[in-house]
């Protein structure tokens, strides 16, 4: 941490930097699920402006995913995220407790969601909904055994290679700011496990990591330093047989898995990792390919092509290829490029907002975003937590690294059964009263359309 004591700027930079990450990763995540699984086509019908704003807030495209969550409000991606946040926070700024801590806290919170601010967990990954609700996830002594018999029972030609790790993986970099670079890749590498053991996940995850951790110590600067990144982040889980090949694993066995995995399999390829982080398009990524678009590494490319663009200076003018329409300052332009091509959305923004948020700074994130964050102040605060906890905040700003609600249960208590089951239920009916006044609007139009006559053909004129 001797690059704090340089110069009181570089300090404030890197605290700068450190809510940047954290608050521009949730603001990536807000943004992006006004598009999340739509096709770039339905982007462009829904939201013909490209513009989005938080504060007031820009109406949802009215939908059944859309109606689960409030204007503002983040989804599972950051909830994820502040899992791995709080318990670094809880204990007490030491890395090497946080696998195991985070996959308790997991447990939880896909029964019961985020206790520190008594929220549903709105969006449970199939990869981790597989993993964290098996009666046996968590055990110490195995803490990645049950992700790993998920990876090896599934066919060769489809293992889950999901964005389920990355999307939370970005408070690590500042974890780790004052480590080196090959103890960040361990912990993040420890924590990505607990649910992805596939190697493109791995080494998804520890190349973000190396990023915030590089642009908050003031080590990545151009776009060869990303490229210097990739590549180190890449050897680094190649030369690890059990990381690059979970085959290879001995700690768990499946009946038939050395005739099921005899032949070499395609899926740990450097010309595809090349591929998707050297992209020179969003398009080019085929972010809302529905088949694909959950692909860790169509999250990392975007994500990877919005710091590039944030280095270049481009999709802050007219000039910019991707900037159709989008106005406003290089983060609000970059991410609501993205999002506007669709697919998994908000996951994309979301790790593209943590990059592009160390990048700029907090400072520099659009204010209209910033005041129409759900939580936002409370987000903020345990950003600051966290940047003390690691020396990079001094003492005097006031930080507390274990509050009461970076307890598991938030400080709250957890909830029975019956009370997530009255929960979910309210939920419902939100949900369906919103559908239901939607029906009803739709039915008033017909109405008066019908009786419009003449009217409203003349209107029809004027609209070509």
């Amino acid at each position: 941490m001797d690059f704090i004591f340089l110069h009181p700027f570089v300090r404030s930079t890197a605290i700068d930097k450190c809510n940047g990450t954290i608050i521009g990763s949730a603001l990536g995540d807000v943004v992006g699920l006004y598009t999340e699984f739509l096709p770039a086509t339905e982007c462009d019908r829904s939201y013909p402006d490209g513009r989005f704003s938080l504060h007031p807030p820009t109406p949802f495209r009215e939908d059944s995913h859309r109606d689960k969550f409030e204007l503002g409000s983040w989804t599972d991606d950051t909830d994820q995220a502040l899992l791995i946040l709080l318990a670094f926070l809880d204990c007490k700024g030491d890395p090497t407790f946080v696998p195991f801590e985070f996959a308790q806290r997991l447990k939880i919170w896909v029964r019961q969601g985020l206790r520190a601010l008594d929220r549903l967990p709105l969006g449970i990954g199939q990869t981790v909904g597989r993993v964290a609700l098996d009666p046996e996830f968590g055990s110490s002594d195995k803490l990645y055994a049950v992700a790993l018999r998920q990876w090896k029972i599934a066919p060769k030609d489809r293992k889950p290679a999901a964005n389920g790790s990355l999307m939370r993986t970005h408070p690590v970099g500042i974890m780790c700011v004052g480590k080196s670079e090959d103890e960040a890749f361990e912990t993040a590498t420890d924590i990505g496990r607990t649910t992805h053991v596939d190697p493109r996940c791995v080494v998804s995850c520890c190349v973000l990591v190396a990023l915030v951790r590089g642009i908050v110590r003031g080590e990545v600067l151009v776009e060869q330093d990303i490229d210097a990144a990739l590549h180190r982040a890449w050897r680094w889980v190649d030369e690890r047989e059990t990381l690059n090949d979970p085959r290879k694993d001995p700690t768990v066995q499946v009946e038939g898995e050395a005739k099921r995995h005899a032949e070499a399999s395609s899926w740990w390829l450097r010309e595809e990792f090349d591929r998707h982080t050297h992209a020179d398009s969003f398009t080019a990524l085929e972010l809302d390919d529905s088949q694909k678009m959950g692909y860790v590494y169509k999250a990392l490319g975007s994500a990877i092509l919005s710091l590039r663009f944030a280095m270049r200076g481009e999709l802050t003018t007219n000039s910019a290829p991707e900037d159709a329409r989008s106005g406003g300052n290089g983060f609000e332009a970059i991410i609501s490029s993205l999002v506007m091509h669709g697919g998994d959305a908000d996951t994309n923004a979301c790790i593209a907002g943590a990059l592009l948020g160390a990048w700029f700074g907090y400072a520099a994130l659009p204010e209209n975003w910033r005041t129409g964050l759900v939580h936002g102040n409370w987000l903020l605060r345990k950003s600051m937590n966290l940047a003390g906890c690691v020396g990079i905040a001094p003492v005097t700003e006031g930080w507390v690294p274990n509050e009461a609600d970076t307890a598991r249960d938030g400080g709250r208590g957890q909830i029975s059964q019956a009370e997530v089951d009255n929960l979910e239920r309210a939920l419902i009916e939100r949900m369906l009263l919103k559908a239901q006044a939607r029906r009803e609007a739709e039915r008033l139009r017909e109405k008066g359309n019908k009786g419009e006559g003449a009217g409203k053909w003349f209107r029809g004129l004027n609209m070509r």
